[in-house]
């Protein structure tokens, strides 16, 4: 984690604590330096995206960022962790109403934010539920609880973008919702070594059963049937991803359609690596290199169609 738990609950007070802003410029350049520590990806990603929305996309990353450190902080009580979750959503629905606030960066950016993009308050609220389901993790019993859960926590993340570049449309929906699900059943195959020591198993029990697989990670000895299951999830996030490609047809925005080309490469590049560690994702997380001629030749094909 980035801020220290008492640091993230002065995030979820009216004043901000000591990262009180009294401009909305010094509560952006706060969102921003946020990002750039948090996420090694942003500044790559941003420079992606029209000049213009920059600013904005920095806002609700550094939103969605706290309430998923406070709801991912390890050893407090998931009771903490709802109850500052909570005052989070009260600020997002001050900020909503156009309320600055007295300092708070967050609810200071939010309101510049929401009013003037007319960005719906409810993709946020959405992101807030995944991360209270977080707050209180249990395992998914199925593959639709999973995506149930990628709805909330992923889903809306697409939507906003695309709004936030003026080319929301319903029959948008499907190709980036399947992006974005598949995007974030992707990180959890990415981080299985951190997540699963850590008690937070992302694989549905219903897909370990099938493949002669218990629910303690720990008794995981058979590799065949545990490449199997991983191989069933990484299949399913290359169907996600290939639905989700078809925005680059419905898309003709330059720079989205770059930031989606670029999207889609890095994401097939991960799937590769994932596919190539198969079991020994519990113990290694694979990473991106951008120099990778792979990537570099995924990107060009995704950006030729």
């Amino acid at each position: 984690m980035l801020l220290e738990w008492h640091r993230l609950l002065e995030l979820t007070t009216p004043t901000g604590g000591s990262y009180r802003s009294t401009t909305l410029a010094e509560a952006s350049r706060f969102c921003l330096w946020l990002a750039r520590r948090h996420y090694e990806n942003f500044p790559v990603a941003s420079l992606l995206l029209p000049r213009q929305l920059r600013p904005h996309v920095a806002h609700l990353y550094a939103f969605a960022r706290t309430a998923d450190d406070i709801a991912d902080f390890p050893g407090i009580a998931s009771h903490a962790k709802l109850a500052a979750l909570h005052s989070l959503e009260e600020l997002l629905l001050r900020a909503a109403a156009g309320d600055a606030g007295v300092g708070n960066p967050l609810q200071r950016v939010l309101a510049y934010t929401l009013t003037t993009t007319s960005l719906p308050v409810t993709l946020l609220q959405r992101l807030l539920c995944a991360f209270r389901s977080d707050a209180e993790f249990r395992p998914f019993a199925t593959w639709a609880e999973l995506e149930a859960y990628c709805d909330n926590s992923a889903n809306p993340i697409g939507e906003a973008l695309l709004r936030l570049t003026g080319v929301w449309s319903e029959p948008l929906a499907a190709p980036s919702n399947a992006l974005c699900t598949g995007l974030q059943v992707l990180n959890f195959l990415q981080d299985l070594s951190v997540d699963l020591p850590a008690g937070r198993l992302y694989i549905p029990l219903e897909m370990l059963a099938r493949h002669g697989l218990p629910a303690e990670f720990a008794l995981w000895g058979n590799s065949a049937k545990l490449r199997a299951c991983l191989a069933e999830l990484s299949s399913r996030v290359a169907e996600l991803l290939h639905t989700g490609s078809e925005l680059l047809s419905k898309v003709s925005q330059r720079r989205l359609r770059l930031y989606i080309a670029a999207t889609l490469a890095m994401a097939q590049q991960m799937v590769a690596k994932v596919e190539r560690l198969g079991p020994r994702l519990l113990v290694k997380r694979p990473k991106l290199h951008y120099g990778d001629a792979a990537l570099l030749w995924r990107f060009w094909s995704y950006w030729r169609r």
